[in-house]
C-alpha cells in the first residue's frame, strides 16, 4: 500500500494517511525527539539552573518542532491545548494536530508532562493521581484530557532514580488504587514496558473511561 510505504521510506509523508498511521508517526517523532532533547539540554544553552516542568516541556517541544520541519511530517506540535472541539475540560501540556488546510485542526494526539519525582512531597503520586483530578493518568480517565481520542501519551522527565524504579513505584500506586473498592481503577491499568535504553523508556497502558478506554504511551526520558 502506498500509504504504508510512506511511513517507512524517506519520501515526504502523505497528508492523506489514515489517522492511526499519522499517530504512529507522531509516536516515532516523540521518541526520536527525546535524543535531540537530551543533547540540547546537555549543551547548556539555557541559563536557568533548575528547569521546571514547563521549562522542560517547552525545550522538548522546540526540539520536536525542528525534527518535524526536517522530516516534513504531516502534523504540527503546539503547547497548552485548549479543546474547543471535543470540549475536554483541561489543558494538555502539548498536542499534535494535522498539517493541512481546510480540515479540522483538533488534537490527534495529546500529551501530559510530568517530572519524576514530583517537585513536592505532597504531589508525590501526581504522575498517577493528584488533587482536584490533576494526576497525569487520572486526567485521561476522567476525559479532562483526550476526550474522543483513542490514543494519547505522557512524557516523564526522569531526574532521579532509574526507569526500573519508576516502573515499579508507579505500578505500585496503580495496584493500591485498583485494590480500593472506592475507586474506579482496575488492575489492567498497570504499565507494561515495551522498549528501554540508557536515554529513554517506552511503556504502554490503558486508562478506563466512563464508556470506553484510551491507550496510553508513556515516554520517559532520563535527564539525571
Amino acid at each position: 500500500m502506498i500509504a504504508e510505504q510512506n511511513i517507512f521510506n524517506s519520501a515526504k509523508p502523505n497528508i492523506e494517511l489514515p489517522k492511526n498511521k499519522i499517530v504512529t508517526l507522531v509516536k516515532e517523532c516523540m521518541v526520536e525527539t527525546a535524543v535531540y532533547f537530551k543533547s540540547y539540554l546537555k549543551a547548556g544553552f539555557h541559563k536557568k539552573k533548575n528547569l521546571n516542568e514547563n521549562d522542560l516541556t517547552q525545550e522538548y517541544t522546540k526540539q520536536a518542532q525542528v525534527l518535524i520541519r526536517i522530516k516534513d511530517y504531516p502534523f504540527n506540535i503546539e503547547g497548552q491545548y485548549q479543546d474547543v472541539y471535543n470540549l475536554s475540560k483541561g489543558f494538555s501540556d502539548f498536542f499534535f494536530y494535522p498539517n493541512e488546510q481546510n480540515v479540522e485542526l483538533s488534537s490527534i494526539y495529546s500529551v501530559e508532562s510530568k517530572r519524576l519525582p514530583s517537585p513536592e512531597t505532597s504531589r508525590e503520586k501526581e504522575y498517577v493521581i493528584g488533587e482536584k483530578n490533576n494526576g497525569g493518568i487520572e486526567r485521561y480517565k476522567s476525559e479532562k484530557h483526550g476526550k474522543e481520542l483513542l490514543q494519547c501519551g505522557l512524557i516523564g522527565f526522569v531526574e532521579e532514580k532509574d526507569f526500573k524504579h519508576w516502573h515499579t513505584t508507579i505500578n505500585g500506586w496503580v495496584t493500591d488504587l485498583a485494590k480500593n473498592s472506592k475507586t474506579d481503577w482496575k488492575i489492567d491499568e498497570l504499565l507494561s514496558e515495551t522498549r528501554s535504553n540508557i536515554d529513554y523508556c517506552i511503556l504502554q497502558s490503558i486508562a478506563h473511561r466512563q464508556t470506553d478506554h484510551v491507550s496510553l504511551t508513556h515516554l520517559w526520558v532520563s535527564i539525571n
